[in-house]
């Protein structure tokens, strides 16, 4: 029997709000309108306090365009209550979906650059060390077979779980895109930026190698090393095996090598040619070291040079 291992966001459907909402086309058209600065306090309150009314409708398009309205207002009480939106967990969840759509609105926040990009540092070092945790626990987002250890993504539930995690990925591509926009470098968000690179969702890898070229990390070209070698070329893709010496009688390293092989490849949306990723690849490795590399092998050899080494392990 399959088991869903995969986290889906919550419904966070209040009761409808009694007053009239506009036709949803016009709600759309106000959140084309022009990005507006410098809000007087009384005007953000009143636009905060009509979102939060929106918000309570149940129709999931239109708590998204009541989401990109705000966003066009630059201000701090719209930047939390877009980020509460975007970030809040458990059974008071947003969608994924609107959760997305608060994160693209904040990207377009940048007033509020200083304040904003930590907070975003904050949530994406969290959100990288749920994903190291599902992960240790066995959940690689998909559907997995307790007995073959083999993932399902034909079924229905199978299918589901899969859309779960690629709309997760999507979600957090968008918010990684903030401390971009927002030209906002934190170190302490390199650790997550190194875990995003082991996701499946094309736009997420090439987010995060953008990021850590920007960076100039060179603590990441081991990861990218290791990308490289799965993804040698736009129309090609590599799946190895894993080897794992626990010291345990028995079964214990084939189960560990198991764990270890699905931790890495587990995820359908790796085991397939990713051009994006490649192309992402290749301009991170040339800017962070000033290098073209057209061959997996011209890369290892790199790696060996002592001053190399020596920038890769330096913090």
């Amino acid at each position: 029997m399959f088991r869903v291992l995969a986290v889906t966001a919550a419904l966070a459907l209040g009761a409808a709000h009694p007053r009239a909402h506009a036709p949803a086309h016009a709600q759309d058209e106000e959140a084309q309108k022009p990005f507006t600065e410098n809000v007087a306090d009384a005007a953000a309150k009143s636009a905060v306090d009509k979102f939060k009314a929106d918000m309570k409708q149940e129709g999931e398009s239109l708590r998204a365009m009541a989401v990109r309205t705000v966003g066009r207002v630059a201000h701090p009480s719209v930047v939390d209550a877009l980020f509460e939106v975007a970030t809040r967990s458990g059974d008071k969840a947003e969608t994924v979906k609107v959760r997305t759509e608060a994160f693209k609105a904040l990207q377009r926040q940048k007033p509020s650059a200083k304040t904003l990009g930590p907070r975003m540092t904050k949530y994406l070092v969290e959100a990288a060390e749920e994903n190291r945790k599902r992960k240790a626990k066995g959940d690689y987002g998909v559907l997995v077979d307790p007995k073959t250890g083999k993932t399902d993504y034909t079924s229905p539930e199978g299918k589901a779980a899969l859309e779960t995690k690629r709309l997760r990925g999507a979600m957090t591509a968008e918010a990684l895109k903030i401390l971009d926009t927002l030209e906002h470098r934190d170190d302490d968000a390199v650790d997550a930026l190194r875990e995003f690179l082991l996701d499946g969702n094309d736009e997420l890898v090439a987010c995060a190698l953008t990021l850590l070229a920007k960076w100039k990390v060179w603590a990441a070209l081991p990861d990218m090393q290791d990308l490289y070698e799965m993804y040698p070329s736009e129309d090609q893709h590599n799946t190895g095996s894993t080897a794992v010496d626990t010291g345990a009688a028995g079964s214990g390293d084939a189960q560990a090598a198991k764990r270890a092989w699905m931790s890495k490849y587990g995820d359908p949306d790796r085991r397939r040619a990713r051009p994006v990723l490649v192309r992402a690849l290749r301009a991170a490795l040339t800017e962070i070291t000033g290098e073209k590399f057209e061959t997996l092998d011209a890369l290892n050899d790199f790696l060996k040079r002592p001053d190399v080494k020596k920038k890769v392990k330096a913090k």
